[in-house]
């Protein structure tokens, strides 16, 4: 997928939000398969959106 983002605030938010994505599953305890089952999507993509990959879809998000 072609990375649409160019802006870098809009990367350093999106490191950001899975920064917090991934501290707040980690204080819940819960697994990456259980957060990506629950939010309908996949461990990978749940695991790209922790990394703030550009390419994770707005519907995830």
């Amino acid at each position: 997928m072609e990375d649409c983002v160019s802006s870098p605030k809009a990367r350093t938010a999106l490191k950001r939000l899975g920064n917090d994505v991934r501290g707040a599953r980690l204080r819940r305890g819960i697994a990456v398969a259980d957060l990506a089952a629950r939010a309908g999507t996949s461990p990978s993509t749940i695991a790209r959106l922790e990394k703030g990959d550009t390419g994770v879809g707005i519907g995830v998000l």
